[in-house]
């Protein structure tokens, strides 16, 4: 079984990739990053204030309703936990620690940028859970602004080998959610979560026997940062869905999916 560590935030959705991988790999270490993101600073004025938080209370509501049944991961009584304030991932003393514990792999997601305290001693061995179909989204919101853009097609998930940049590293394999007419964007970024943690637990085995296979990124995409995030985004992300957008996309899927070129799993022969 895999010895693993988990680099992590503290949301439902970050919960249940702990617990599903932990149901199938041994993970001795779990390090949770709070989260720095406070969308209230977004707003320009009561109205805009009331269509981010509204934004954000569905999410956190269908979060808790899809991923809350797990609760805190279960993970093995010896397991070291951490619960560390925003930038304290890349604390040489937090990532002596993870050294210590010898793991196989070290598996990413929702952390800050990792530097090189975390980067140097893990180089080869850290896979990184990207929310977002890389390299065509990366950044900030990556399932977000493709609902914004009218592109569901873009929504997905991205393992990838992690480096210095910002979603840059050679990608292991792509997912995409299963889109069903009545998805609002809640519901299609839980699924994608769900298929991503499985995702992610299939290519943690691989990476540390050395048998997967990755492919560089062949062009750098659209990079959102949150200082792109506003209102009126939020407001036109809706927009599209009552105008027919998922619709649109269901009509004519195949042919708007195989413009895509996605990454499968694939193991080196």
């Amino acid at each position: 079984m895999t010895r693993a560590i988990v680099l992590t935030s503290t949301f439902p959705r970050h919960e249940h990739v702990v617990g599903v991988l932990a149901r199938r790999h041994d993970v001795v270490g779990v390090w949770q990053e709070e989260k720095s993101f406070q969308p209230e600073r977004y707003a320009g004025s009561e109205e805009e204030l009331r269509v981010v938080m509204e934004h954000f209370g569905r999410r956190d509501v269908m979060e808790a309703d899809c991923f809350g049944e797990q609760g805190t991961a279960k993970l093995s009584p010896g397991t070291v936990r951490r619960r560390i304030p925003v930038g304290g991932i890349n604390d040489p003393s937090e990532a002596k620690l993870m050294e210590l514990l010898k793991p196989d792999v070290v598996l990413v997601f929702g952390t800050g940028i990792l530097r090189e305290p975390v980067l140097k001693p893990f180089e080869g061995r850290i896979i990184n859970l990207h929310l977002g179909l890389s390299p065509y989204y990366r950044g900030s919101g990556t399932n977000f602004w493709p609902l914004v853009n009218r592109e569901p097609e873009f929504v997905g998930a991205t393992i990838h080998a992690l480096d210095a940049g910002i979603d840059t590293g050679p990608i292991i394999a792509h997912v995409r959610p299963r889109i069903e007419r009545g998805d609002g964007p809640h519901d299609i970024g839980n699924k994608a979560i769900r298929a991503a943690a499985e995702l992610l637990a299939d290519v943690a085995g691989m990476a540390a026997e050395g048998t997967v296979r990755s492919k560089p990124q062949w062009h750098k995409g659209r990079l959102y940062q949150r200082k792109h995030f506003n209102a009126e985004a939020v407001i036109s992300l809706y927009r599209n869905f009552e105008t027919g957008m998922i619709e649109e996309y269901l009509g004519n899927q195949a042919q708007r999916d195989s413009a895509i070129e996605l990454v499968t799993l694939e193991t080196v022969s």
